[in-house]
């Protein structure tokens, strides 16, 4: 069993339709959102273990990111490389220029995995590497299209919340957004909910 340190997984703030539904309480917790904090907790403690051979041992990592056009990530993640001492970046474009961080969407789903695979496909317009995870249990049908999930260039990853087991049937290798603004609204977003990306911000 994987011991997994408790670690703050901020939200990024914005509406939300979904809270307009009836019957669903502001402070209500999915069980699909629940899943994702979990997931979230393990990706943080694992992630050096994860990426093999990864330099970028530094992450920062927000819920719930929202990139207007192209969908609200479950889950956002920017990987770095640890920074010299005191050295800092001026702004997010010099930081994203002079570190080349990578930055890795998740959509999280307990079901309907064909409606995750197109929804993580949208979340490459701004992240170097999309990625579906699904329970563990969940992964046999959606294996069946690894073809798939390779040639789109989405990874295909399992979790067992119990656990903390994730399993990785396909991570693609990180690559250029395919929208470069919209990547950059991304890190600005993950800057400004998490505060733990090494430059100066005015906000």
């Amino acid at each position: 069993m994987v011991s997994i340190t408790p670690a703050r997984i901020p939200k990024v703030r914005f509406r939300e339709p979904e809270r307009n539904l009836p019957g669903r309480s502001p402070r209500t917790a999915t069980a699909e959102v629940r899943f994702t904090i979990q997931f979230a907790r393990a990706y943080m403690a694992q992630h050096v273990t994860l990426h093999h051979g990864t330099e970028k041992s530094e992450i920062a990592c927000a819920r719930q990111v929202a990139i207007n056009g192209f969908g609200i990530a479950d889950m956002l993640t920017v990987a770095w490389r640890a920074p010299e001492k005191g050295r800092n970046h001026s702004s997010d474009v010099h930081f994203l220029r002079a570190e080349r961080p990578t930055i890795r969407a998740f959509e999280v789903k307990l079901n309907n995995w064909r409606k995750g695979m197109t929804q993580a496909h949208r979340y490459r317009y701004f992240a170097n590497v999309a990625i579906l995870v699904l329970p563990v249990e969940s992964c046999t049908n959606a294996r069946t299209l690894l073809r798939t999930f390779r040639k789109i260039r989405v990874g295909l990853w399992g979790f067992d919340p119990h656990s903390g087991r994730i399993v990785t049937h396909f991570t693609p290798r990180p690559c250029s957004a395919m929208e470069p603004k919209c990547q950059q609204r991304a890190l600005e977003l993950v800057a400004k909910t998490t505060r733990a990306l090494p430059f100066l911000q005015n906000c």
